[in-house]
C-alpha cells in the first residue's frame, strides 16, 4: 500500500444539551457523522494482469483513496472510539463473510470484533490464495479452487490484518479487529453512527488505510444529539 498521507483538517460539530456532561449510567445519544476528502485524488495505480486475464481483465487499476463525487464523503473509513466502555460479553456474534469476487476482496476494507467468525468465500471461476497477516504473523494462508466451500477462521487478536491475494498480488485488502463492538465503517456517502454509548467524553480514531488515522474527542450528553465531520485535505 502506498505511504501517502496528505494534510489532515479535522472539523468537530458537537451539538450538545445543557445538562447530562458528566459520566453517567445509561445510555445518551448516538454519534453521528461524515468523513470528507477535499484534497487532490492521487493517480490510480495501474497493473498489468498475469494470469486469469479472462476474469480479472487485462489490465487493474485501484483507487484506494474511495470519494463520492456529489457529497466528497470518504468511503472505505473505520471509526472507532478508543478505549470505550467494556463491553458486554455476546453470546452469539455475527459473521463476517469476504468475497474473492471478480478479482477484488468484498469488502476490501473492513472491522470486525475479537472472537467474530471471518468466513471466506470464492465466487471467481477461478482459483484464489486468500493470505491475511496480523503484523509480521500469517493469520490465514489457504487456496481455493473455483466452487469450494467457504473457510472459516476466528478472530483471535485484536489489531490491523493485510489481506492480499498470492495468485493475484494486485488483490489487497484490510481489515480492524477490535475487542469492542464501537465501530463503524464509513458509507458511500461517507457516514457513519458509533454504537450508543454511555454519556462522558471518549476519544474517536478515524482510520484509513492511506491517509493514516487521526484522533479527537467529544463528549456525549445524556440527551441532545452528536454530530462529527472529519476532513481529509
Amino acid at each position: 500500500m502506498p505511504n501517502v498521507i496528505p494534510r489532515v483538517l479535522l472539523v468537530v460539530l458537537v451539538l450538545l444539551s445543557q445538562t447530562g456532561m458528566g459520566i453517567a449510567m445509561g445510555e445518551g445519544p448516538p454519534v453521528v457523522g461524515k468523513v470528507f476528502f477535499y484534497g487532490e485524488l492521487p493517480v490510480a495505480e495501474t497493473h498489468v494482469v498475469k494470469a486469469d486475464e479472462e476474469v480479472c481483465g487485462k489490465e487493474v487499476s485501484i483507487q484506494a483513496i474511495q470519494v463520492d463525487e456529489a457529497t466528497s464523503g470518504l468511503r472505505q473509513v473505520v471509526v472507532s472510539v478508543k478505549d470505550p466502555p467494556v463491553s458486554g460479553i455476546e453470546k452469539v456474534l455475527p459473521k463476517r463473510i469476504m468475497e474473492n469476487t471478480k478479482c477484488v476482496f468484498m469488502p476490501r476494507i473492513g472491522a470486525a470484533r475479537k472472537g467474530e467468525v471471518l468466513e471466506i468465500h470464492n465466487q471467481d471461476p477461478i482459483l484464489h490464495n486468500t493470505h491475511i497477516k496480523l503484523g509480521k504473523k500469517t493469520f490465514l494462508n489457504v487456496a481455493q479452487v473455483a466452487n469450494s466451500r467457504p473457510i472459516p477462521k476466528t478472530l483471535k487478536r485484536k489489531g490491523l490484518h493485510v489481506i492480499r491475494c498470492d495468485k493475484h498480488t494486485f488483490m489487497t485488502g484490510a481489515f480492524l479487529v477490535f475487542d469492542h463492538h464501537f465501530f463503524a465503517v464509513t458509507d458511500e456517502s461517507g457516514g457513519f453512527q458509533l454504537p450508543t454509548l454511555p454519556p462522558g467524553t471518549y476519544t474517536i480514531v478515524v482510520w484509513h488505510e492511506i491517509l493514516g488515522s487521526i484522533e479527537q474527542e467529544v463528549t456525549v450528553p445524556a440527551k441532545g444529539s452528536v454530530s462529527m465531520a472529519f476532513e481529509f485535505l
